[in-house]
């Protein structure tokens, strides 16, 4: 009997492929295991898209571009763009009156609205027409004492502690419900313009019962004039300090002027020019508007214009020498101090522009220039 071989041998080289297999897949996953993990992929870097989507609270509302009131918000930021702020303004002006109660309407409203009302009652001008009044108790303390022959000290006490007192007591019920910067300062500007005024009247300060009675009614009589100007002319508080700079400047330029010509000092000629100098600069005023702080910022000029007028005129010999250089130097302080200052109060440009904060895609932060409108 013959063993059948031929089908031992397939069976045997099968089982010696398997076995092979079995044993090479170990040895394989052994090397792996033994093997070092293989470096991180660096991250792909960071790029913009090319159409980012920006968070929804920028976008413009549904039918902007088809929404009239929107139509017309927008062209007048495009007109302020342009520097046309009248246009500006009056396009926001016809939006809230056209459109009432649309939501472009509440921010044209918030945009053309004023800040500041230039004659709203303010705490501020209270407290400076209380506190200038108290000083004028004192001149008027002083030509009281003068009226009555004050001679003892419990009558000069008793004047000015009236007289100050009195003063105190009524501006502040006066001013109870309220006073405007430029109706406080025509009133303490009009009191000391009747103060100045009695100075003419009577060359000088009174020294007679009569001449004390001139001066307080002067006193009084200005405080009464500025009350009638002001429900006829009702000015800013630029209108006012420029009338009051004229006053001052007119007055001083006239003293130096007399000094010049050799002439003899006295109050009438110099307040004769102060009235002048006052129409005058009341006159400009209605055409030329300037704010208190650069009338502020022109004193300072004229001081500085006399302090170098006189630093020439010590080394002079004569009086109208020194006349002439106070003269010259206050003038020319005035004029450099006005020309210097003429952008003062220039509004600010209505497209302005600063370094700011933004946000991108993704929640990614950068930095970058703001634009923004000033109506």
């Amino acid at each position: 009997m013959v063993a059948p071989r031929p089908r031992l041998l397939p069976a045997l080289s099968g089982l010696a492929l398997l076995t092979a297999v079995a044993l090479a897949v170990p040895v394989r996953v052994a090397r792996a295991q033994s093997a070092p993990a293989p470096a991180p992929a660096p991250p792909p870097e960071a790029t913009v898209p090319a159409d980012p989507r920006f968070p929804e609270v920028i976008e413009a509302p549904p039918g902007f571009d088809r929404d009239p009131a929107w139509s017309e918000y927008d062209g007048a930021f495009r007109d302020a763009a342009a520097g046309d702020l009248a246009r500006a303004k009056a396009r926001l002006a016809r939006l809230a009156q056209r459109w009432p109660g649309h939501p472009a309407e509440a921010r044209a409203r918030a945009l053309i609205e004023r800040r500041e009302d230039p004659y709203a009652a303010s705490n501020l001008a209270r407290g400076e027409l209380v506190f200038w009044s108290t000083v004028g108790g004192v001149s008027l303390a002083a030509n009281l004492c003068v009226a009555l022959e004050c001679r003892s000290d419990r009558a000069f006490a008793g004047a000015y502690t009236l007289s100050i007192g009195g003063s105190l007591a009524v501006s502040l019920a006066a001013s109870r419900r309220g006073v405007r910067k430029g109706e406080a300062q025509l009133y303490n500007s009009a009191q000391t313009w009747g103060g100045l005024n009695a100075l003419a009247l009577n060359d000088g300060f009174p020294g007679s019962a009569t001449e004390a009675s001139v001066a307080i009614a002067m006193q009084a009589g200005g405080l009464l004039a500025g009350i009638g100007l002001w429900q006829l002319w009702r000015p800013a508080q630029g209108d006012v300090a420029l009338t009051n700079t004229f006053l001052v400047w007119g007055g001083v330029l006239t003293v130096w002027g007399l000094l010049a010509a050799d002439a003899e000092l006295s109050w009438r000629p110099v307040v004769i020019a102060g009235d002048v100098s006052l129409l005058l600069g009341a006159a400009i005023s209605q055409s030329v508007h300037v704010s208190r702080g650069r009338t502020f910022l022109i004193d300072v000029g004229g001081i500085l214009g006399v302090l170098a007028g006189g630093l020439v005129a010590t080394g002079t010999e004569t009086d109208a020498g020194a006349g002439v250089a106070l003269m010259v130097g206050t003038a020319a302080g005035l004029g450099i101090a006005a020309a210097v200052t003429r952008g003062f109060d220039a509004p600010s440009p209505p497209v302005q522009v600063a370094p700011a904060a933004l946000e991108g895609p993704g929640r990614s932060r950068g930095y970058g220039l703001a634009a923004g409108f000033s109506f």
